[in-house]
C-alpha cells in the first residue's frame, strides 16, 4: 500500500468546501504557482491533484476574499489577539499558528473589495495600528492546516462553515485615531475663511479712492459739508497706519497726504494734531508691550493664546506617522482622487463634466470596483453640492446612475437649493457656515462643488485676489482630511483650440490634479459647432473602439475624452488620455458605460492571458516592480 498523501487529501476537502487553495513552498511561504487567476476562480480537482502529487510536502494556502468567501484576521502575538477581541473581531473558527492565531470570518460578498492588507492600500478597511495584527482579504492568502506549525483550534470533525461569523468592517473611534502629539488632520473650521467683502479687502486709502471715483469722477475730491465723513475716514486711515507701525512724523506725513489726496478741505492743523496725538497715546497706553524702553514700536506681540498653544512641526522622524495619517496615498478613484486632495474638473458647457463626475462618484459610493478605466477604492461617502441642475434632471440622472452602478444607500448625498429652500453663497459668511453645517451633518469623504461659478455668484474670475478666497476654502477642506472636487467652466473656444479653464491662473496654485472633459462627435461639422473633438481627428478613431465593447442592441449616445491638465504628482499609473462612452439600449430604458482600458487594466488582462510580468513590462513600458505590484505578486 502506498503512502497516504495527507496534504492532497486536505487540499481536496478544502476545495470541496468551496475554498480556493494553492500550493506554497515550504521555505519562504511563497506560492509555487502563478496564482492571480485563483483569486477569481476555484482551481479544478485535476489541478489540485496535480500540484500535491508533484509537491507532496508543499504547504496549503487559502486564497482569501470573495473567491473563497473567507477573510482572516492574523494575530501574531497576545497583544494583537487581545486588541482583536476588544475590537469585537470574534469568531469560533480559529487556526493556531506558530506565533499566534488566525481568526476566520465569512466574507460579506457585497461586491466590496477588502484587502489584501487592511490599512495598507486603497481597498482595505480602516485598521488598528497594533504590531502583529494583520488582515487577509481579497488578493491575499493564509496558510491552512496541516501546513507546518498550523492546526485547527476547532474540532474538524464537527466543523460547520455556517458558524463562521460574517466579517464587519472595523471602524476606529476618534480617540483611537488621534493620539496626543501625533500628526493628524485639523478639525474642519471654516470661520477663518474670509467671505468676499470687496470693501473689507481694501485698505482705507483704496476704499476712499473707490468712493471718490464713483461719486465725484470729475473732481476726484470729496467736497466739504454734506456729511462727507472726513473725520471718520481720517481716523480709520491713521489707525491703519499705527497698526502697521507708523508713529511720529511719518504718521503725520501719511495722514496729511491722505487728506490732500481725497478732500477739498483738510482738517484744521491743530485738530489734526490733536486727533493723531490722542490715537498714538491710546495705542501706547492700551498696548505697552508693543513698544521698547525708549518708546519705539517693536511690532505686534503674540497673544497668550498663541504663546501657550502646543506647537508641532513635521520632522523626518514623523514620516511613518504622516504616511499613516494621510493613509499613504489611499485612492478613492485611482489615479486621480486620493483622500485629502483638491481636484478641478473643467470643460465647455454641455460637454459632460458634471455627468462624468456624478457617475464616478455614484459608482464609488455604490461599492463598485471600477468606473470604466478607473479603479475604485472602498465605498466612500460624498456630499455633492449641485447649484445648477433642476429637479427633473437630478431625478433622471439618479435613476440612470442607480440602474448602471447600483444603490448608493446613504453614502451619496446631494444638496440642491430647490430642496433645501436656502441658498449657499460661498462668497458670504452665512454660506460658509451653511457649508460647514452640511459637511458636519453628512460626514463625507469627498465634497463636490458644481460649479464654482454658481457657488460664488458674481465671481470675478480674472481676479487673483478673488480666486485666493476660493483656494483658501479648498485648502481648509483638504486639510481636514476631505477630498475636494471643484467643477469649473472652460473659456469660450478660440479659433485655434478648445479653450482653457476660465479665469485667473491663480486657481491652479492649490490643485493637485486638473482634468479636462471634452465631448467627441462622429461628425466633423457637429464637433466644430459644439467646440468639441471630431473623432476623425484621432489617429485611431474612438467610436469603433467603444462600440466594440457595447452589449448587444446598445448604441453610443455620448463619448467623452478625459485628459489631464496639471498633475502635481504624475505617476506611471496615469494615462494621459482616456475615453468614456455612455450607451443606451435600442428598445429598453437601460444604459451602460464603456471605456478605453487603462494601462493597469491592460496589464491584468495580459496576465490572465498568460503573459509573464517581464513581457508585460516591456510591452507597456512600465517598470517591472510596478507590474508586479499591479498583479499583486
Amino acid at each position: 500500500m502506498g503512502k497516504e498523501n495527507v496534504k492532497l487529501n486536505h487540499a481536496l476537502e478544502y476545495l470541496e468546501r468551496g475554498w480556493s487553495v494553492i500550493p506554497i513552498k515550504p521555505e519562504g511561504k511563497r506560492p509555487a504557482i502563478r496564482w492571480l487567476e485563483y483569486q477569481k476562480r476555484l482551481p479544478t480537482e485535476d489541478e489540485v491533484t496535480q500540484w500535491w502529487t508533484q509537491w507532496e510536502d508543499y504547504d496549503i494556502a487559502l486564497v482569501t476574499g470573495e473567491v473563497s468567501g473567507v477573510v482572516v484576521v492574523d494575530c501574531d502575538n497576545d497583544n494583537a489577539f487581545k486588541a482583536s477581541q476588544e475590537a469585537e473581531m470574534i469568531t469560533p473558527i480559529k487556526v493556531k499558528t506558530k506565533r499566534g492565531v488566525h481568526l476566520y470570518f465569512e466574507h460579506p460578498k457585497d461586491g466590496i473589495r477588502r484587502g489584501p492588507r487592511a490599512g495598507v492600500n486603497s481597498r482595505g478597511a480602516d485598521w488598528p495600528q497594533i504590531n502583529g495584527l494583520d488582515f487577509r482579504g481579497d488578493g491575499s492568502y493564509a496558510l491552512l492546516p496541516p501546513s507546518k506549525n498550523y492546526e485547527w483550534d476547532y474540532p474538524t470533525d464537527v466543523f460547520d462553515y455556517d458558524e463562521m461569523n460574517v466579517w464587519k468592517d472595523w471602524k476606529p473611534s476618534l480617540k483611537e485615531r488621534i493620539n496626543d502629539g501625533d500628526f493628524h488632520f485639523s478639525k474642519l473650521d471654516l470661520s477663518s475663511v474670509k467671505p468676499f467683502d470687496p470693501n473689507e479687502m481694501l485698505s482705507e486709502w483704496d476704499r476712499t479712492a473707490k468712493y471718490v471715483t464713483e461719486k465725484f469722477p470729475t473732481t476726484l475730491k470729496i467736497p466739504s459739508g454734506m456729511s462727507n465723513g472726513r473725520n471718520e475716514r481720517v481716523m480709520r486711515y491713521v489707525s491703519e497706519c499705527i497698526l502697521n507701525g507708523y508713529f511720529g512724523s511719518e504718521l503725520r506725513l501719511r495722514g496729511i497726504a491722505f487728506m490732500n489726496e481725497f478732500f477739498v478741505d483738510a482738517l484744521d492743523e491743530r485738530e489734526f494734531e490733536a486727533t493723531v496725538s490722542s490715537m498714538e497715546q491710546s495705542e501706547r497706553r492700551n498696548h505697552p508691550e508693543r513698544f521698547d524702553e525708549d518708546g519705539n514700536f517693536i511690532g505686534q506681540p503674540l497673544t497668550e493664546e498663541f504663546k501657550d498653544r502646543p506647537r508641532k512641526l513635521i520632522q523626518m522622524k514623523d514620516a511613518d506617522q504622516l504616511m499613516e495619517e494621510s493613509k499613504g496615498k489611499v485612492y478613492l478613484i485611482e489615479p486621480w482622487l486620493p483622500t485629502n486632495t483638491i481636484v478641478q474638473v473643467y470643460g465647455y458647457s454641455g460637454h459632460g463634466k458634471s455627468m462624468f463626475v456624478q457617475h464616478c462618484i455614484s459608482a464609488l459610493c455604490s461599492g463598485r470596483k471600477y468606473f470604466g478605466c478607473f479603479e475604485l477604492g472602498k465605498p466612500a461617502r460624498a456630499l455633492y453640492l449641485d447649484f445648477e441642475m433642476g429637479m427633473s434632471t437630478i431625478a433622471r440622472r439618479l435613476i440612470e446612475m442607480r440602474q448602471m452602478h447600483g444603490d448608493t444607500q446613504d453614502r451619496l448625498n446631494i444638496w440642491t437649493p430647490f430642496v433645501d429652500k436656502k441658498e449657499i453663497d460661498l462668497k458670504r459668511r452665512e454660506g460658509l457656515e451653511e457649508l460647514q453645517a452640511w459637511i458636519t451633518f453628512s460626514d463625507p469623504d469627498v465634497v463636490i462643488i458644481d460649479t464654482i461659478r454658481s457657488a460664488y455668484p458674481g465671481l470675478m474670475e480674472n481676479s487673483a485676489d478673488e480666486w485666493s478666497r476660493v483656494n483658501q476654502l479648498a485648502v481648509k477642506l483638504r486639510n481636514s482630511g476631505l477630498a475636494v472636487i471643484m467643477i469649473h467652466h472652460s473659456n469660450k473656444p478660440s479659433e485655434g483650440g478648445l479653450g482653457r479653464e476660465a479665469g485667473s491662473t491663480n486657481q491652479l496654485t492649490v490643485l493637485e490634479t486638473q482634468i479636462k472633459v471634452t465631448q467627441v462627435y462622429k461628425d466633423e461639422d457637429t464637433a466644430k459647432q459644439n467646440a468639441a473633438i471630431w473623432d476623425g481627428s484621432y489617429e485611431r478613431p474612438v467610436f469603433p473602439l467603444l462600440e466594440g465593447k457595447l452589449p448587444t442592441d446598445y448604441r453610443l449616445y455620448m463619448v467623452m475624452e478625459i485628459k489631464y491638465g496639471k498633475v502635481r504628482e504624475w505617476t506611471d499609473i496615469h494615462d494621459r488620455v482616456q475615453w468614456i462612452g455612455f450607451g443606451s439600449h435600442n428598445t429598453k430604458d437601460e444604459r451602460c458605460v464603456v471605456a478605453s482600458q487603462s494601462t493597469k487594466q491592460r496589464a491584468k488582462a495580459m496576465a490572465l492571458d498568460g503573459t509573464d510580468p517581464l513581457s508585460i513590462a516591456d510591452t507597456l513600458q512600465r517598470p517591472l516592480r510596478l507590474i508586479n505590484e499591479w498583479l499583486e505578486l
